[in-house]
Formats: structure tokens, C-alpha cells, sequence
């Protein structure tokens, strides 16, 4: 074997076994529908044409019934999908159903003898038992996750609203008093407390649109809190997983984001607050000043109408500043730096005292002087003749507003095909902190950024059969 053909043939086998490992790989959307065709009398009926239409996007995927009557339809978004079956000799049927996130949906298909010009519709029946899958789960929909109060914005919070769930509420930040701040969600590390099925915390796991999400370094942290507004459904579960999550032992948060649909649609709020909106207590009549805006907007459509291709993308900054209160305090006195001057102007500390002097404080008395400092010594060489009069050190009020600024923006785009998907998904999340100092020279800056980015190629080549990469 030449050098050439011995290339070409390791190429094919690499490609080859690519495309096994991706064959079984998860399905990035691990929603599916499946289910069993038969007639009036229980028959299976193999080569039925069954068809399946997402309602918001009008993407379409048809397949056939096997030999024994059974279908499939996987990598399928969350949302409402119209189901139609037809065959040779039996009136076409046609059913509507609702799909969760994560959720295997079993739907059996009845078709009774007709002809092609009468259509069955199923739309009083009961809803369907799916015996696909068992787990104890709670999913929570677009509305449910707009209508919930949510402390700081932090969807992660909801997990307490499962059954079996056990722990304080996530993601409080501040200390709830007026003028604290609890939007912690632009935070790089959210530490979770709550847990379920007798497991502690550190079984928890979080996943947006199939991606993992949890920390791998500091167990029950998750590095991405997305924006209410940008996900469509969540599943809480809380026992019997997929082996899809076999880490997790304890609690399952499954995040499916919103996606482009054939119309416009999207969503602007602003949620303010201020010392001026809080009422007055028996003992507090006002409150220091401050103010936390979180604004939230999102948009999604098509970008090319009826080819399948659509985006969504949603921004929410956060500006707010907290009050940290009056600080008591103790620090050099200006007498002190005065006698330092004079008498040791070109050393280190005097420098360091001239410079970085405590000017952002309200001086509020003599806290010790040379006398007290140095009791015996004080005026003597000992003590650089430092008179025992001079005051040394002051008490000090120091009251400051720190500011917590945030911002995380995402960008989904979904391209269909005849028999693939393309689909991505980008979240950037920033957060800015600090304030003043008693030394404004040592004034706090902190800045984080989390960067989260999925992209998935999925190529069907049967409703039972997939390649996938991402």
C-alpha cells in the first residue's frame, strides 16, 4: 500500500468512526415524539405516512410506520406540534399535542377506514398518560416563569417550587434589608443550597438546551444563570433520570431556551425599585438613598420566511447601588501627618500618609493621642519627640454607595434543512462592582465575564437515526 492510499484509507476510517461515535451521541434537543399506529381493531399498520408540524415555526418532518407499526421523531424543539397520520384505504388522522423540555412523548396513533377526502381530528380527547418515560418532574412554562416572583431575577430560585426539594432559596444575595442587592445571577459562581431525594446539594445539576452547565471544580455551582426572558420552559426533576444526566444524584434543572418562530414576538421590561418606593418602619422613617433597575428585552422571528430559518436574542443590563451604610472607624489624624511632615519629610511612611491620607471620612473625635500611644516615651527621642498632646489617631464615619452593574445578552439562531439542523446559541454575561474607598486612592473595581457558547449540527438520516456534532 502506497504512502497516498495508506492516508486516504486512515481518512475514511477516522470519518467513518466519527460518524459512529456521533450516531449515539445525545441528541442536542432531547425532546422526541413517538408512538404505535394501528386500526379500529388494535392492528399495527406498517408504511403509514405520519407527519409532524411544529406550531410556531411550521418546521415540518414526515416519516413511515415500521413493521410493526411504530414511529419516531427526535431532536425536536419544545412547543405544540400537529400530529397527521395517513394511509392506504384509512382516513387521515390528526391529533395536537403539547411537547415539555426533556420529555419523550409517547402518542399512540388509532386510523379508521375512510377515504382520503374525510380527516379524523382528535382534539376532545383526554390528555395523553405518556408512558414513554417515568420520573417525578416539574415543568414550568413561559408563563409560569413570567408570572413567578423571582428574587433578583434568578430563575435557578424556582427549583424549590418541585416536589422533594429541600433548602433555602437560591441565589439570595445582600441581606434582604432595603437597599441590598440580590441580583447575583450576573455573578461567575452561584452556590445552590437546595437538593432533593435525601442528596446533598452536591448532586445537582444544570443543563440549558443540553448543555452542562454545572461547575466541575465547586459542585452545586452553576456558571450560567440565563435570563428569565430567554427560556421558554424549564423541567425541574427530581428522580428516575435519563441516563443523558448520569452524574446527578439529587436535583435536575433542565433549561430549554425560547427560539424563533414564523412571527415577530418578543418582550420589554423594566423592574425598578428605590428608597422612595420602600414604606417607613416604626423606627426607620427613610432609608439611604438607592436604586436597582433591572431592564430585560428579547426578540425573535424569522430571517428568511418559510426556509426554516429563524433567531432569538435578548439583553438584560442591570444598574443598581447600594447603600453601605454609616462605618465607624479608625484612622491617622491630620495632627499626626502634620508632625510626620516636618519632621520626617523624605521617608516611606510619610509619604504613604501624605498621599493616601483618609479624605473621603467625617472626623468625629480624637480617638488616642501621643499620651496614650505611648504613655512613657512620648516627647522623647524614644518617640521621634513626638508631642505627648498631638493626637494620633481619630474616630471616623465613613459612608459610601457601591454600585453592581450587570449585563448578559444571548443570541440563538436555528437553520432547517431537508434532513438537518443547524443550531446556535451564545450567552455573555458581565458584572462590574465596587465604590468608594475611605482612601480614594484604593477605590474597588472588580470585573467578571462569563462566556457560554453551543453550536450542533444534526443530520437525520432516519426518524429513528442520527449524526450529530457540536
Amino acid at each position: 500500500m502506497t504512502a497516498r492510499r495508506a492516508f486516504y484509507f486512515r481518512g475514511v476510517l477516522f470519518f467513518a468512526m466519527l460518524i459512529c461515535a456521533f450516531q449515539y451521541g445525545r441528541a442536542q434537543f432531547g425532546q422526541a415524539v413517538q408512538g404505535t399506529v394501528t386500526d379500529a381493531s388494535g392492528a399495527v399498520v406498517p408504511g403509514a405516512t405520519i407527519t409532524i408540524v411544529n406550531a410556531q415555526t411550521q418546521v415540518t418532518q414526515t416519516t413511515k410506520s415500521d413493521g410493526s407499526g411504530g414511529y419516531r421523531f427526535v431532536s425536536l424543539v419544545p412547543g405544540n406540534y400537529t400530529i397527521t397520520t395517513s394511509a392506504k384505504g384509512f382516513a387521515p388522522s390528526q391529533i395536537n399535542v403539547e411537547l415539555q423540555a426533556d420529555q419523550t412523548l409517547n402518542v399512540p396513533v388509532t386510523i379508521k377506514a375512510g377515504s382520503v377526502s374525510q380527516t379524523v381530528t382528535v382534539t376532545t380527547q383526554s390528555p395523553i398518560l405518556n408512558t414513554a418515560e417515568t420520573r417525578n418532574q416539574l415543568t414550568l412554562s413561559t408563563q409560569a416563569i413570567q408570572s413567578m416572583p423571582l428574587s433578583g431575577r434568578n430563575m435557578i430560585s424556582l427549583i424549590t417550587l418541585a416536589p422533594g426539594v429541600t433548602g433555602s432559596a437560591a441565589g439570595a444575595g445582600g441581606s434582604g434589608l432595603p437597599g441590598s442587592d440580590s441580583s447575583n445571577k450576573y455573578e461567575p459562581d452561584i452556590k445552590l443550597f437546595e437538593s432533593a431525594n435525601g442528596a446533598g446539594g452536591n448532586g445537582n445539576m444544570y443543563i440549558v438546551d443540553g448543555l452542562d452547565v454545572t461547575s466541575v471544580v465547586t459542585p452545586s455551582v452553576s456558571n450560567l444563570v440565563p435570563n428569565p426572558d430567554s427560556i421558554q420552559e424549564t423541567t425541574i426533576e427530581t428522580n428516575t433520570y435519563t441516563v443523558d444526566y448520569g452524574r446527578a444524584s439529587s436535583i435536575q434543572m433542565v433549561m430549554a431556551t425560547k427560539y424563533g418562530t414564523e412571527h415577530f414576538h418578543g418582550n420589554v421590561g423594566d423592574y425598578f425599585t428605590n428608597q422612595t418606593l420602600w414604606a417607613g418602619t416604626e423606627f426607620v422613617h427613610s432609608y439611604a438613598p438607592f436604586h436597582s433597575d433591572n431592564i430585560s428585552a428579547s426578540l425573535g422571528g424569522p430571517i428568511w420566511r418559510s426556509k426554516g430559518f429563524f433567531f432569538f436574542g435578548s439583553v438584560e443590563p442591570l444598574l443598581s447601588l447600594q447603600p453601605a451604610g454609616n462605618t465607624t472607624t479608625t484612622v491617622e489624624a491630620p495632627q499626626f501627618t502634620q508632625f510626620a511632615q516636618q519632621a520626617y519629610p523624605n521617608t516611606l511612611g510619610t509619604t504613604l500618609l501624605t498621599k493616601y491620607g483618609p479624605t473621603a471620612a467625617t472626623i468625629t473625635g480624637v480617638a488616642q493621642t501621643a499620651e496614650q500611644v505611648f504613655p512613657t516615651t512620648c516627647g522623647t527621642a524614644a518617640s521621634g519627640n513626638l508631642p505627648c498632646t498631638t493626637p494620633v489617631f481619630d474616630h471616623a464615619v465613613f459612608n459610601a454607595s457601591n454600585y453592581h452593574n450587570g449585563l448578559q445578552w444571548n443570541t440563538r439562531i436555528d437553520k432547517y434543512f431537508k434532513n438537518d439542523r443547524v443550531y446556535g446559541n451564545y450567552y455573555r454575561t458581565t458584572l462590574s462592582t465596587g465604590g468608594p474607598a475611605i482612601r480614594p486612592a484604593f477605590d474597588e473595581t472588580n470585573a467578571y465575564n462569563t462566556n457560554s457558547f453551543q453550536g450542533n449540527e444534526t443530520h437525520t438520516f432516519s426518524a429513528n437515526t442520527l449524526n450529530e456534532a457540536e
